[in-house]
């Protein structure tokens, strides 16, 4: 039998109260999804933006001492050319990001009183320059990138910077200085490896934490070496007697970096030597040999 009552009709749904609580959850979290939106379609966009070409600028003839500033990239320095061939070959490739815009980076030179001066910029310092230089016999050099690696062979009196790249050099000779460290006035730096060899008689070597290796064919007058945790590994002429302070960790250290790595040292030592090596690697493993 047909019913002629109505059907009974559905419960009216809850409505969702907001609570204080609630409403800070809401004002929270919408800022927070469009800024985690925002972030993630920049990062798509940077890395589509991202790319390198090819450059060519006037070869630069390099005349008396050498400056040069590159924001970032690789640097490799062949001393020893001849003076007709020595110069910066302009050649290399240009990394750069969203903020490039199309400027071209700008590639400056000079020509001052102590020698040549380049100097490589990026518009919005987001790009970088890998290049090579040759370098006449007897030339200082001075070398600034802040981030790529640089290679150096056959240089006199060098002073090389790199602000966390790696450093490698083969046969610097007089005054040498090398500095990986990405935060020299910081109190944790953070840089790359010095590896190579040498016949400098002055060498000071820093790193914010990367390893030095480096192996001498001349005993020097004085090696400083200094990684903030890195391991030292220093191969020295024989036959010959060093004078070696090997610094130890302060308490305050070895409460923040632990216990040293064991040191070992096996060249003949003497205080009255005339060849001084300082080590200060804050805990990194030693070797002296």
């Amino acid at each position: 039998m047909t019913s002629l009552l109505p059907a009974p009709g559905r419960p009216a749904a809850r409505e969702l109260l907001m609570t204080p609580g609630r409403r800070i959850i809401l004002l929270l979290g919408v800022p927070v999804s469009l800024a985690l939106l925002v972030w993630t379609c920049y990062a798509i966009i940077s890395k589509s933006a991202q790319g390198s070409y090819t450059v060519s600028y006037s070869p630069v003839r390099i005349s008396g001492g050498l400056a040069m500033n590159v924001y970032g990239g690789d640097v490799t320095l062949q001393g020893g050319v001849t003076p007709s061939a020595a110069q910066f070959t302009g050649t290399g490739t240009v990394w750069y990001g969203l903020t490039y815009s199309g400027q071209r980076p700008a590639l400056a030179t000079a020509q001052t009183a102590s020698g040549t001066r380049i100097n490589f910029g990026c518009p919005d310092y987001n790009c970088a320059l890998s290049s090579t230089v040759g370098v006449p016999p007897q030339v200082p050099v001075t070398v600034t990138s802040n981030g790529g690696n640089i290679t150096a062979t056959g240089i006199s009196d060098a002073t090389l910077q790199t602000g966390g790249g790696n450093l490698t050099v083969d046969g610097l000779t007089g005054n040498v200085s090398l500095n990986t460290d990405a935060n020299p006035n910081g109190p944790d730096g953070s840089g790359g490896n010095i590896s190579g060899t040498a016949a400098a008689q002055s060498i000071t070597a820093d790193t914010g934490g990367g390893s030095i290796d480096l192996q001498l064919s001349t005993p020097p007058a004085n090696l400083n070496v200094t990684t903030e945790g890195g391991n030292v590994t220093l191969q020295l002429p024989g036959g010959y007697s060093y004078h070696v302070d090997n610094v130890p960790m302060s308490p305050s250290q070895a409460e923040e970096y632990g216990p040293s790595q064991p040191s070992t040292i096996t060249v003949n030592t003497s205080s009255s030597s005339h060849y001084h090596i300082t080590v200060n690697a804050d805990g990194g493993a030693v070797t002296i040999d």
